[in-house]
């Protein structure tokens, strides 16, 4: 749900922010940026705060075993924790797919996940001088790897700048191209909520074999969102 709700608005920021480039309008771009970077903070921000206050009664939804609640909720915890680090990450890949830089928005999230693979195994065993977490290693190795891709943005920001600048004003725009969005991409896991809560009636084994599905099945559009992604820019460019 914070995922789709942050990148329905990147979206509307990302078409936003090509629309006036194409107009010629930089100021309004900058101002396209600025606001949807915030309004991006302060909507994951009530999210997270949220989700952690529906957790314990969203879980039960699943299962009823006690232990898998609680592993879900040390988890979740931790995870939540990180949410605006997930809307500053987000923010940024679509500002920076707006302008072009696509191999940015690579390279970032490519140290995010290489970070988190790493961290893995040595947060949750304890390796050498990390302490042994477990589920909360986990947890804490998945916000550590969204903030090593927020530092790789803000590094490339700063050294190499990009014809957009966040600073402070364009909010019909962003909202109109971003609700939309946010529903495409929030239906599916409403939908695949609504079906574990159905399997969880008849067995755990049932919710984990559709969470495996559900991973896979990703790979059958990746190839297609990433070509969307870059059309996007290209075509709020020339249309505007």
């Amino acid at each position: 749900l914070i995922n789709a709700i942050t990148i329905g608005f990147g979206v509307g920021i990302n078409a936003t922010i090509a629309f006036y480039l194409g107009a010629q309008r930089k100021e309004q771009a900058d101002r396209a940026a600025s606001v949807g970077f915030f309004i991006n903070a302060v909507q994951s921000l009530i999210l997270m705060i949220i989700c952690l206050l529906v957790m314990p009664g969203f879980l039960r939804l699943y299962s009823k075993d006690t232990g898998v609640i609680d592993y879900a909720l040390r988890y979740s915890r931790i995870v939540f924790a990180f949410a605006v680090m997930i809307s500053f990450s987000l923010s940024f890949e679509k500002i920076f797919q707006a302008v072009g830089r696509m191999k940015v928005s690579m390279v970032s999230l490519m140290a995010g996940c290489i970070s988190n693979i790493i961290l893995d195994p040595l947060l949750i065993f304890g390796v050498g001088s990390f302490p042994a977490m477990g589920i909360e290693g986990a947890a804490l190795a998945t916000g550590i790897g969204q903030t090593v891709s927020v530092a790789v943005y803000l590094i490339i920001y700063v050294v190499r700048p990009i014809p957009v600048r966040i600073t402070r004003k364009a909010l019909s725009l962003i909202y109109s191209v971003g609700i939309p969005a946010t529903l495409n991409l929030a239906v599916p896991s409403l939908t695949i909520s609504a079906l574990n809560a159905v399997l969880a009636g008849f067995s755990d084994v049932y919710v984990l074999v559709l969470g495996v599905y559900y991973k896979l099945q990703t790979f059958l559009y990746l190839t297609a969102n990433g070509i969307v992604q870059g059309i996007r820019p290209l075509v709020g460019y020339n249309y505007g």
